[in-house]
C-alpha cells in the first residue's frame, strides 16, 4: 500500500491553498473583534462547490465529486492551515453519511444541492459517535416517527445551516430540516472564533431517518488533516518571527531553546501527518485496520497541534497575546477540538479499547 501522494494530489492541496489565500484578502484571520461570532463565508463557500471541492471523496455516480479520502484529507489540510468560516469537517461528514444511504432514501435528494453549495448542513457534534465521551450528547433528541424533539447547546454554524444531521435517543442518525417549522436557533458562545456555535431547540422538527453506514473513520481522518494544517500554520509562523525577532544582537532562533523545540514540534507534526496518509490509504483501499489507523492518525494529530499551536504563540512572546495576532485563533481551534474529541487519556484509552476487544 502506497500512501505517498501523488502529483495530481499535490496540485489539489495548491489550487485549494490558493483559494483560500484568495479569500483571506477580503476576509483577514482573525476577524475584527465586531466581527465574532462570523458567519458563513457564503462567497468562498459557493466558489468551493463551483469547483467541486465540497463533493470531494464522494463518487461521481452519487453526486459528489470524486476522490477517494486521501484527497478530502489534503483539502481538509487546507481547511486548517486557512481557518476560513466555512463547516468544512461537518459539511464533509453529512455528505459521506447520505452518499451512503440507500437510492430510494429522500436523504439522498439534497446531496447535488450540499455539493454544489447551494444548501448548507452542518453536523451535531455532541451527538455523533465520533466523539471521544459519547455519553455527553446521548438521550438530547428523541425521535417520533417523522419528527424530532429535544434542544442541542453547540451546532457549528447553526445559523447558517439548512440541514443538520444528528443522532438520537436510540442512536440512530437521522436529517434535520432546520428551515422547517419547529427549529429554533440562538448564537451562544465559542472557544474557536473561526466556528461560530448556536443553540438548536427542537419541537416537532421535521426528521428523515437515516440508514446505519460507517462514516466515523473518514471523519476522524479529516479532523486530523485538520488539525496538521492548523499546527503546521502556527509553526511556519513562528519559524518566520524567529528569524525576524532579534534579542541580544541575534535571531531569537538562533537560542538553544527556540530552535530545539521548533525543530521538536516539526517531527511532531510531520510523524501526524504520515499517519494521517497512512490512514487515508487504509479507508480508501478497504483495509481491516483502517479504524485503528484513523484513530491513531486523530490522536496524534490532537497532541501535535495542541503542542505546535502553544509553543507558536509562546515564540511570539507577548505580540502573539493580542487579538490582532493569529496565534491565538490557532490556538483556540486546536484546543476547541480537543474539548469536542477528548483529552489524550480518553483517546489512547479508546483506541485500547477498540483494538483489544474482539469483533
Amino acid at each position: 500500500m502506497s500512501f505517498a501522494l501523488t502529483d495530481e494530489q499535490v496540485e489539489l492541496g495548491r489550487t485549494a491553498g490558493q483559494v483560500f489565500a484568495d479569500a483571506a484578502q477580503k476576509v483577514p484571520l482573525p476577524p475584527s473583534w465586531d466581527a465574532v461570532p462570523p458567519g458563513l463565508d457564503r462567497e468562498l463557500w459557493s466558489a468551493l462547490g463551483e469547483l467541486g471541492l465540497l463533493g470531494l471523496g464522494v463518487a461521481e455516480e452519487l453526486g459528489g465529486s470524486g476522490g477517494g479520502v486521501r484527497e478530502l484529507c489534503v483539502l481538509a489540510e487546507q481547511v486548517g492551515a486557512a481557518l476560513p468560516a466555512i463547516p468544512f469537517a461537518s459539511s464533509a461528514a453529512v455528505v459521506a453519511t447520505l452518499a451512503a444511504q440507500p437510492e430510494d432514501s429522500p436523504a439522498r435528494n439534497v446531496l447535488d444541492e450540499l455539493a454544489e453549495g447551494s444548501r448548507v448542513a452542518t453536523a451535531a457534534w455532541e451527538t455523533f459517535p465520533v466523539v471521544i465521551d459519547p455519553g455527553r450528547g446521548r438521550g438530547a433528541l428523541r425521535q417520533r416517527g417523522p419528527q424530532v424533539d429535544g434542544s442541542l447547546s453547540a451546532v457549528p454554524f447553526g445559523l447558517d445551516a439548512d440541514l443538520l444531521v444528528a443522532f438520537g435517543d436510540d442512536r440512530g442518525a437521522m436529517l434535520i430540516d432546520l428551515s422547517a417549522p419547529g427549529a429554533r436557533r440562538a448564537s451562544t458562545t465559542a472557544l474557536d472564533v473561526t466556528e461560530p456555535l448556536a443553540s438548536v431547540e427542537l419541537t416537532g422538527a421535521t426528521a428523515i431517518p437515516l440508514a446505519p453506514c460507517a462514516f466515523e473513520s473518514r471523519v476522524r481522518a479529516a479532523f486530523a488533516a485538520e488539525l496538521v494544517g492548523t499546527g503546521q500554520r502556527a509553526l511556519d509562523g513562528a519559524v518566520e518571527y524567529a528569524g525576524q525577532r532579534r534579542q541580544f544582537g541575534r535571531a531569537i532562533g538562533s537560542f538553544q531553546s527556540i530552535k530545539h523545540m521548533l525543530a521538536d514540534r516539526y517531527v511532531q507534526l510531520d510523524a501526524a501527518r504520515m499517519l494521517v496518509q497512512l490512514a487515508a490509504a487504509a479507508i480508501d483501499d478497504g483495509l481491516a485496520d483502517a479504524d485503528s489507523a484513523a484513530r491513531t492518525a486523530l490522536a496524534a494529530a490532537c497532541d501535535a497541534a495542541e503542542s505546535a499551536t502553544g509553543d507558536a504563540l509562546q515564540v511570539h512572546g507577548g505580540i502573539g497575546f493580542t487579538w490582532e495576532h493569529p496565534s491565538h485563533v490557532y490556538l483556540k481551534r486546536a484546543r476547541a477540538r480537543r474539548s469536542l474529541l477528548g483529552s489524550s487519556a480518553r483517546q489512547l484509552d479508546a483506541i485500547a479499547d477498540h483494538v483489544l476487544t474482539p469483533n
